[in-house]
C-alpha cells in the first residue's frame, strides 16, 4: 500500500509538472474577447495559443500575437485585458498608412484585402435594408433614422456594392486632420488613423539620436519599455548615469493593427509594442 501511495502521488506529481510545462512554453487556449480581429478572428471564439518564451520561434510579419494591456502601469486604461493584434510591422520597418490603406517598406501589403473598414450606407426607404441578409452584411449601425447606416466592409466588397448602385460612401478621416489620440499625441504630427507615419520601427541595439523634434515618438520607449529616467529640458535629455543625446534601444519593438481596421485600438493608438508585452502566439 505505501508503495502504491507513493507511485501515486509521483505519477500525480509528473502529470501536474507535465501540464504546466506544456501550458505555459507549449500550447494553451485563450478566447477572442473582442471584435477587433473580425473577420479573421470571431468575438468568443475560443483559439489554440503559443506561449511567447525563449522556446518560440522569431515573430514574423503576419502573426496574430496576444499581449496583455494596458502595456505599461502608466496608461490611462487600468483593467487588464488580453487582446489579439496582427503583427505587421517588424524591427527596422517603416510604417506608413495612406488612405486607410497599410504599407511596409513603401510597399502595400496584401493584408489590405482582408481589413475591415467604415462605409456610410444611404437607402431611401427601410425595406432596402433587405440588402444586409442579401449580401451578408451582419455589423451594422443605424446613425439616424433617415435610414443612413454605418458598415463595416472590406474594400473589395465595398467596390462590389458601388458597382450594383448601392448609395455607399467610405467613412474616413481626412489628411492632415490632427486626431488627439493618435501616436505620439503631439499636435504638429498631424496623424490620424487613415493617414499614419512613416514610421521607423526600433531594434535592440539600435541608436536613436535624440533631439528636442523626435523625443515625442521614443519618450514611452525610453522611459516606459526601458525603464530609463528621462527628463527633458530645453535641448538636453538625461539617461542616467550620464548626460545623453542618443540612446542605445533594449529591445526589440513591433507595430500592431486589428483587422477590423477603423474599429480596432492598436499600434495607431499606442505607438511602438515592446517584445516584452507579447504574451503568446496565435496557432494558425
Amino acid at each position: 500500500k505505501r508503495y502504491n501511495v507513493k507511485t501515486l502521488i509521483a505519477c500525480i506529481a509528473v502529470s501536474v509538472f507535465v501540464f504546466l510545462f506544456c501550458k505555459c512554453f507549449v500550447i494553451d487556449i485563450a478566447k477572442i474577447n473582442s471584435l477587433s480581429m473580425s473577420p479573421s478572428q470571431k468575438q468568443n471564439e475560443w483559439v489554440f495559443i503559443r506561449p511567447y518564451t525563449f522556446l518560440s520561434p522569431n515573430i514574423k510579419r503576419d502573426d496574430i500575437v496576444q499581449l496583455a494591456v494596458p502595456i505599461s502601469s502608466l496608461d490611462s486604461v487600468t483593467q487588464i485585458n488580453i487582446l489579439f493584434k496582427r503583427v505587421i510591422g517588424l524591427p527596422h520597418d517603416t510604417v506608413s498608412i495612406n488612405q486607410s490603406l497599410v504599407f511596409v517598406n513603401k510597399e502595400k501589403i496584401s493584408v489590405n484585402n482582408n481589413l475591415l473598414h467604415n462605409y456610410i450606407i444611404k437607402f431611401k426607404q427601410q425595406k432596402d435594408t433587405a440588402l444586409f441578409s442579401q449580401e451578408t452584411i451582419t455589423e451594422k449601425y443605424l446613425v439616424d433614422d433617415s435610414c443612413v447606416y454605418i458598415v463595416t466592409l472590406t474594400n473589395d466588397k465595398f467596390f462590389q456594392l458601388k458597382g450594383k448602385g448601392v448609395s455607399i460612401q467610405a467613412n474616413a478621416e481626412d489628411s492632415g486632420l490632427y486626431d488627439e489620440n493618435i501616436f505620439p499625441q503631439h499636435p504638429p504630427v498631424k496623424w490620424n488613423k487613415d493617414f499614419f507615419g512613416p514610421l521607423c520601427i526600433p531594434k535592440k541595439g539600435d541608436t536613436l539620436h535624440l533631439d528636442t523634434a523626435n523625443i515625442v515618438f521614443y519618450k514611452k520607449l525610453i522611459s516606459v519599455f526601458d525603464k530609463n529616467s528621462l527628463p527633458i529640458t530645453s535641448s538636453l535629455h538625461f539617461i542616467p548615469p550620464q548626460e545623453a543625446t542618443y540612446y542605445i534601444v533594449k529591445q526589440n519593438y513591433y507595430f500592431v493593427i486589428g483587422d477590423n481596421f477603423d474599429n480596432s485600438i492598436d499600434s495607431r493608438y499606442w505607438g511602438f509594442i515592446p517584445e516584452s508585452a507579447i504574451r503568446a502566439k496565435l496557432i494558425k
